[in-house]
């Protein structure tokens, strides 16, 4: 897109999916006033529409489109519960900023809502991590649950269905039964990976009773000079399953080669434990193995019905990315030989 900056003569340069996306600048003029220089996409989540927003005064934001299905109400009431405890705790965070009207979102003349705030400093980090920064990276995944644990409230759940499996193979059977899928993108050899393991997955009962991130994958930690600074992208802030998160950090954090390294696991696993041992039983622990497994069997099974559906959640990066992801995460959930010990 451009949009002209008529305060100074610039321009904003970024591009969206293909489609000219107008007045950007004037949205990010409900929350700041200071003269913006660029606007350009950020980020690689599957959700909401992300921006990098840089002011001539050298200011560095987060501007985000969201999704219309989404509750801007349940937002905001999980918002000002996770901030006072990430307040309190001197932990660091996302901080809405408010519009000219006093608000925390900006809906414009579409009906699409927008949230702004200052953009944490700090660097997203890609794999392989070091021993170092897999043992932070437990340590700050813990040290954000224990913060979590003391929320005055109970968060509404943004995304009820997260982590439910039996919803995702219901939403995959319906497909059929409503004919809203691609019959020519089928793949009998990923649908019999889903019919033969569902069965194993869908017994694997969980504590959901605590509070949790909800997505602590590698793309949502802040790391700054080794350590974790910060989690973001805190929508997903719910009740659940601890174990559940811990798999799913894993899963993301300690991929090698198409499989979870155990070395790489072992080391975040002990970071953790270190810090917050007292949150998860040890007998809860032994079944961490099977946890991960389940982690990657949902992931398999949403890219495929994406791959096949007539409606996405995720984004088709290139032609069969939808399949290739899926593929991958079954051969992870296949892996019977995880062994982690405290």
């Amino acid at each position: 897109m451009l949009v002209s900056d008529q305060g100074n003569g610039k321009r904003l340069q970024g591009i969206h999916g293909g489609e000219r996306l107008n007045g950007i600048e004037e949205i990010c003029r409900e929350f700041i006033q200071n003269p913006i220089m660029t606007a350009t996409p950020f980020g690689d989540g599957h959700i909401n529409d992300t921006f990098h927003v840089v002011t001539e005064d050298g200011g560095s934001y987060v501007c985000q489109r969201i999704r219309k299905a989404m509750d801007i109400a349940a937002l905001e009431h999980n918002y000002l519960l996770y901030a006072q405890a990430f307040e309190e705790a001197g932990w660091p965070y996302p901080v809405w900023l408010r519009t000219r009207d006093g608000k925390r979102f900006f809906t414009d003349q579409e009906g699409d809502h927008w949230r702004m705030y200052p953009m944490i400093e700090g660097e997203v980090l890609k794999l392989p991590l070091s021993e170092s920064e897999l043992f932070s990276c437990g340590q700050g995944l813990a040290r954000m649950h224990q913060i979590l644990q003391g929320l005055s409230g109970t968060p509404l759940a943004v995304y009820p269905m997260l982590h439910d499996l039996k919803h995702y193979y219901d939403r995959f059977r319906g497909l059929f039964e409503d004919g809203t899928y691609y019959e020519e993108q089928r793949d009998a050899e990923l649908e019999e990976e889903i019919h033969s393991g569902i069965k194993e997955m869908l017994l694997l009962a969980l504590d959901k009773s605590k509070m949790i991130h909800g997505d602590p994958k590698l793309a949502n930690i802040l790391f700054q000079e080794g350590g974790v600074k910060a989690f973001i992208d805190l929508d997903t802030v719910m009740q659940g399953s601890l174990l559940e998160d811990l798999a799913d950090c894993i899963r993301s954090c300690c991929a090698k080669e198409g499989r979870t390294d155990q070395a790489s696991a072992q080391i975040l696993l002990q970071g953790y434990w270190s810090v917050a041992g007292e949150l998860i039983s040890e007998e809860e622990m032994e079944r961490l193995p099977k946890v991960i497994r389940k982690i990657c069997f949902e992931l398999g099974l949403r890219y495929y019905m994406d791959s096949i559906a007539e409606k996405k959640s995720f984004r088709e990066k290139y032609p069969g990315y939808l399949q290739e992801k899926a593929r991958g995460y079954f051969a992870m959930a296949r892996d019977e030989n995880q062994r982690m010990t405290i």
